[in-house]
């Protein structure tokens, strides 16, 4: 590879040697003005609200009126960047870092840019870049979205694969390229020893946070972009990893000319030295853009001063706080105050005067050039594409990834066909054996239907499973990794073998246990159209969720369209009962065709013995064989056997000629169905958010309510004021009044075991230390070092494994309630979506602070949290899911405050409390833990980067290494004592101007090639360790020694309320939930809605003769298979109050297990008792079942029971689905199995 700056050219060697050309990537934007919208929709939606704005918003469309207000987010942007150039966005929270970034990719989803606005991509326009060329320029945001059972290796030779150039022609050579790219880049980032790791998730086992985090930025770095935007891609990175991660860029930057802009928060001076240019943002204003070593001079001639040890990226983001930016002496009148003004400054200055010229310069060059990426793509395409490869090849690599994942992850469908084989073996025995005359009609009909009913929705899950994976097919169709569509190929290709099996292990079993026609050519037949029929369920549910923007919205108009095609099949209503308004459906329903298909493959050619002849009896032995007649439909006059053909032409008036025709029209509905599901797919995406949106309370006037920047979207209007970041530290001493119960906490030898296929692995090998009152331990560590694994340990929050060592806490805190007077905000930011920020602090404050406190106590301690995390003007605001709700760094307050409200007795745990926040809150969190210890509470916190100045916070350091000690003890003054042990070691000392956090990492990190030392075996032998061990004697003598002072323990439960107050408090939240989550409740009325409207009149006013009759059985039954589709709403429901509780809420104590299940169940019946009603009018008059009450003078009686029964049944339906979500690992799983043991209620039911 060759490389000339000067002529912004790369030549590149592609597949076949041949060297390709293309100018190197480089852009320009000027006169840059971006808006969003606020509106009234943008506050939380209620059950009823949801309506009304439903109304409103169609009726603002048709008279064309708007009642969105304009927000500017950015306001005369301009800047230029070249090919092989690193730009560095700098801004503190809500300054609109994160809507730049998406802007110069092209995605403006949800946002308005001035039509004035200039973006050159040379000479291409914005929209020719994000149709054409969307792999190539690239965002990555902060979430971490992976397919959780696939390895790393594997999920980075994907993305390789993905995204290399199809002149590669050999399927070796592609192969051997694309292992090459992903071990070159995992290299870069220290990934090599985690490969063959699962990725994993919160549910399932995997990789550390930052092990995963490093695993999206590989996953965007093998695909070769020419410009990457990354927004705090280094969020849960130690600063060693967060390093070498830049230093990466840095090197593909310059080596292949690509364009790099990343947005950070706690940028090292290291890290800031990397990049080249850098632009710094003020409340949606630029203040300053160019080289990044005359930012610095440049606001140093504004007359501000960068203070001692301060990193330059600091005192640029500090520039933008008023409280934080200094003055120097003499410049006050001189030195900018207010937006305006630093705006003003950048207008007119020579920094400015120059980026337009260079900006002018640059786009006459560009202004004929239409070229662009296009020579890059594939040959085997169309021109115009953003994909490296095409599309058969993007279906084998999600095919193989399909075949990988399913490989991984066997209980869904192992489970799946296990229920199937028992349910069929059950439903075999029920007809064991049916004889071969006309007594088995029916039973054969019943089974044909039921057979065929099952078959079409044994796919009911794929709808759930396919949600599941849709935020991961949308992050990497934005990658260009492949089209939707292709991912939508492969899925169902994957599902052929788990389909043949499935249908395998369903209608095996009973076709020979209940004697149905054994021939090889009737088996076969049967087993085709099973086979087909389940083919066409699949696709007619993945068609309806393709089609949804919500996975909640596709279940009841599915679920309504499945009740249909059971009604109109021919066996339950036959086709002369039909009413003429639903007749039409007949036509469309591919399971009345292949009913009717096996129905003839069952009858047609047999001659069945009659059993049961008119007249007989006694008294009719005589009787000629034309003086009687066989009892069934279709029998001739003197015959003692009925002709199976005749039979099914009388009854439902199906014929042999159509038995080979119905496969045909099944065929063609699924091909149908499977276009449509592909165009879906291709054209329609799942929900977006459009921007960043706080969303407030109803009736609650927020001054959050805003259109904002991703990281911080509270309180930045158009037009307002500066908002501060910042802790109230005047407010936190009331919380550390607690701190006089803090206990001394000590671990001596603590190891922890896991078993890992067949064997075990060591994640904390021999740690010691202790924690004690009044003091701030820091835990540090590279990423997947153990820091998390040992705090679960201590907090007692494994489930697995084996733990051994010590663990000591003061005598009197030994008891039942010691887990839940810890407190432990996590790593995930964990909590209601529906809840408001201070509705969710006074439900913790309530239910895990000690029953000493009065509701006035804990509601005053709230509002402290509350100013003293700067929440008050979040107080309102929902905390909804990210996009629609608290943004990143807003969650982790929440977090952090959660904790905080729960008044810990006894320790404090924090992990990461820093992650994903800007060195301005992150210095104010780490002043806060400070503040909490001095006033006496003993806090332990792992931490990644911390500045300077946030480290000399922490009185004591704990540092591990591949889960072994390498340091614990004091910190000391400017943290001399832990600089002295090092660097005592043989490594350079830490310099002056160094922070002390950083050196420590680089010195100690595994990749560090200056460094050999063996750092745990040095600490192993060392002085300080033999002092350590000596005062672990000395404080477990004294800890066990107050056995005997203890007269009475403090309060020694497992929770702190009582059963009847968390039993209320959490049935509570439970009705808010539901009652602010519209979406879940209208899918719900309008499901039975639907059902009962649908089923009512399909049998209208059924008569009382024998069809009739078994007509409103037959209606009755139907009533009743609405559980399946109440099923797919309740269970994910109730998987996500359970996920928050095993996350959580278990682990703290916050409430009992029986509490979460009866709770949920209470909460279901108001919901469950509508439906009901719906049902029972939408149906019982309908079918006209009450004139055989008027007929019996019971009118009242029987509609009342009528109505019971239907009662009982919805509240059956809700607690036998949460039943069996109980114990279910995910929401397709356990709609599966609910599915199979409720068919067992149907089979048994009569």
């Amino acid at each position: 590879m060759t490389t000339s700056t000067s002529s912004q050219s790369n030549d590149l060697s592609d597949g076949d040697g041949q060297k390709q050309t293309w100018n190197a990537p480089s852009f320009a934007f000027h006169n840059l003005n971006v808006y969003g919208y606020i509106s009234s929709e943008d506050q939380q939606k209620t059950f009823l609200s949801y309506a009304t704005s439903v109304l409103t918003q169609l009726v603002g469309r048709f008279l064309r009126a708007t009642q969105k207000s304009e927000v500017c987010i950015l306001q005369n942007f301009e800047g230029f960047v070249s090919g092989g150039e690193m730009l560095l966005v700098l801004g503190r929270p809500g300054s609109g870092c994160t809507t730049l970034l998406k802007t110069l990719i092209g995605d403006t989803y949800g946002l308005h840019v001035d039509p004035t606005a200039r973006l050159s991509y040379e000479g291409l326009p914005m929209l020719d870049v994000r149709k054409f060329s969307r792999g190539e320029y690239i965002y990555v945001p902060e979430s971490d979205v992976h397919f959780p059972h696939l390895t790393v290796a594997q999920t980075l030779i994907f993305a390789s694969q993905a995204r290399l150039s199809s002149k590669t022609k050999s399927r070796h050579d592609r192969s051997s390229a694309a292992t090459k790219s992903m071990e070159d880049t995992v290299k870069a980032l220290s990934l090599v020893h985690a490969l063959n790791t699962k990725i994993g998730n919160n549910h399932v086992r995997g990789i550390s946070g930052g092990e995963r985090k490093r695993t999206s930025i590989a996953e965007a770095l093998v695909g070769s972009s020419r410009l990457q935007c990354w927004d705090n891609s280094i969020r849960g990175l130690d600063s060693a990893n967060a390093l070498r991660f830049i230093q990466s860029l840095r090197a593909s930057a310059k080596e292949d000319q690509i364009v790099v802009i990343a947005t950070l928060y706690q940028a090292s001076e290291d890290i800031y030295n990397c990049f080249d240019k850098v632009i710094l943002l003020y409340e949606g204003r630029e203040v300053f853009f160019g080289s990044t070593d005359a930012a610095k001079v440049y606001f140093t001639r504004l007359g501000f001063v960068c203070p001692d040890r301060s990193t330059t990226a600091d005192f640029l983001c500090s520039i933008t706080n008023p409280l934080e930016r200094i003055v120097r002496e003499g410049c006050d009148d001189k030195a900018p105050r207010t937006v305006t003004e630093f705006a003003e400054r950048w207008d007119h200055s020579r920094e400015k005067a120059k980026l337009v010229a260079d900006i002018q310069r640059y786009e006459q060059r560009f202004v004929s050039d239409r070229m662009g990426p296009r020579n890059l793509q594939s040959s085997q395409q169309r021109p115009q594409t953003p994909y490296k490869v095409t599309f058969s090849k993007q279906v084998r690599l999600c095919l193989t990834r399909g075949l990988q994942r399913l490989s991984q992850d066997l209980a869904p469908p192992v489970s799946g066909i296990l229920g199937n084989v028992i349910i069929s073996t059950i439903l075999g025995s029920m007809f064991y054996n049916m004889p071969d005359d006309t007594s088995s009609f029916f039973g054969r009909g019943v089974l044909l239907f039921f057979t065929i009913l099952t078959n079409t929705l044994l796919a009911s899950f794929e709808g759930v499973q396919l949600w599941d994976h849709r935020p991961i097919v949308e992050k990497q169709h934005g990658l260009a990794f492949y089209r939707r569509s292709a991912e939508a190929v492969a899925s169902m290709v994957c599902d052929l073998p788990n389909k043949i099996l499935l249908t395998a292990g369903f209608n095996l079993p009973f076709y020979f246990l209940a004697n149905m026609r054994r021939t090889p050519a009737a088996f076969l037949t049967f087993y085709l159209f099973a086979f087909v029929s389940l083919l066409t369920g699949s696709m007619l549910y993945r068609t309806i969720g393709a089609m949804s923007r919500t996975l909640t919205a596709s279940i009841a108009p599915g679920s309504d369209f499945i009740l249909l095609l059971v009604i109109y099949t021919g066996f339950v209503l036959p086709i002369p009962s039909m009413h003429p308004w639903f007749r039409w459906f007949a036509y469309l329903n591919p399971v009345g065709y292949a009913f009717e298909s096996l129905m003839i493959n069952e009858f047609n050619g047999r001659q069945f013995p009659c059993a049961t002849f008119i007249p007989e009896g006694p008294n009719y032995i005589n009787v000629g064989p034309y003086q009687r007649m066989c009892s069934v439909t279709g029998a001739l006059a003197g015959n003692d056997v009925v002709d199976g053909a005749a039979y099914l032409a009388t009854t439902y008036h199906y014929y042999p000629g159509h038995l080979w025709r119905n496969l045909g029209v099944l065929l063609a509905f699924t091909a149908f169905l499977c276009s449509v599901y592909l165009l879906a797919t291709e054209r329609l995406s799942a929900q977006r958010s459009k921007g960043e949106v706080l969303i407030s309370r109803r009736g609650r006037s927020s001054k959050a309510t805003s259109f904002n920047d991703k990281e911080a979207q509270y309180g930045r209007m158009a037009k307002s004021g500066p908002q501060q970041v910042k802790v109230d530290m005047s407010t936190s001493e009331g919380l550390g009044r607690q701190g006089t119960r803090a206990a001394t906490f000590v671990w001596d030898g603590l190891s922890y075991e896991i078993k890992k296929r067949s064997n075990w692995q060591r994640l904390l090998d021999d740690i010691e230390g202790w924690v004690e009152p009044g003091t701030v331990t820091a835990l540090m560590g590279e990423s997947g070092a153990g820091k998390t694994t040992l705090l679960n340990v201590l907090a007692n929050r494994t489930s697995i494994g084996v733990i051994s060592g010590e663990k000591l806490v003061d005598a009197k805190f030994q008891n039942e309630g010691f887990a839940r007077k810890i407190g432990y905000a996590q790593q995930q930011d964990i909590a209601m979506p529906a809840a408001t920020v201070k509705e969710t602090l006074v439900f913790y404050a309530r239910l895990r602070q000690s029953s000493e406190y009065t509701d006035e106590e804990k509601l005053a301690y709230v509002e402290e949290v509350i100013a003293t995390l700067d929440l008050s003007e979040l107080a309102d605001a929902v905390v909804g899911i990210p996009g629609r709700g608290l943004n990143i760094e807003q969650r982790k307050r929440l977090t952090i405050g959660i904790e905080l409200a729960a008044r810990p007795e006894l320790l404090l745990f924090l992990d990461e409390p820093t992650s994903g926040l800007d060195s301005n809150t992150a210095w104010s969190i780490c002043g806060l833990l400070r503040k909490l210890a001095d006033a006496g509470q003993t806090i332990l916190c792992t931490i990644h980067q911390p500045s300077g100045t946030a480290f000399e916070m922490f009185d004591r350091l704990l540092f591990i290494q591949e889960g072994r000690s390498i340091y614990f003890g004091d910190i000391g003054p400017s943290s001399r004592t832990v600089i002295s042990y090092f660097s005592r070691q043989g490594v350079e000392r830490c310099a002056v101007h160094e922070n002390p956090a950083e050196w420590l990492m680089n010195i100690t990190s595994p990749t560090n090639v200056n460094v050999k030392q063996d750092w745990a075996q040095i600490w192993a032998s060392s002085a300080e360790r033999r002092e350590v061990k000596d005062a672990l004697v000395e404080r477990k003598a004294t800890l066990r020694a107050t056995t005997s002072n203890r007269s009475q323990a403090l309060s020694n439960t497992q929770h702190a309320s009582s059963y009847f107050q968390q039993l209320y408090q959490v049935t509570r939240r439970n009705f808010e939930q539901d009652w602010r989550t519209p979406a879940y409740l209208h899918s719900k009325l309008f499901l039975a809605l639907g059902a009962s409207v649908f089923n009512g009149f399909s049998f209208y006013m059924s008569s009382n003769s024998l069809q009739g009759v078994q007509n409103q059985i037959f209606s009755v039954f139907l009533l009743f298979t609405l559980h399946s589709s109440l099923v797919q709403l309740i269970i994910p429901r109730f998987l996500e109050n359970r996920s928050l509780y095993e996350l959580a809420e278990g682990p703290s104590r916050t409430y009992r297990w029986d509490i979460l299940i009866i709770s949920n169940a209470i909460s279901e019946i108001p919901s469950q008792t509508v439906l009901a009603v719906i049902q029972f009018v939408g149906w019982y008059y309908p079918l006209g079942m009450y004139r055989n009450a008027i007929s019996t003078h019971a009118f009242n009686e029987r509609g009342a029971l009528m109505f019971l029964l239907m009662w009982s049944y919805m509240l059956f339906s809700s607690t036998f689905s949460q039943m069996v979500a109980t114990i279910m690992p995910d929401a397709a799983t356990g709609i599966n199995i609910s599915s199979l043991l409720y068919s067992l209620s149907l089979i048994f039911c009569g």
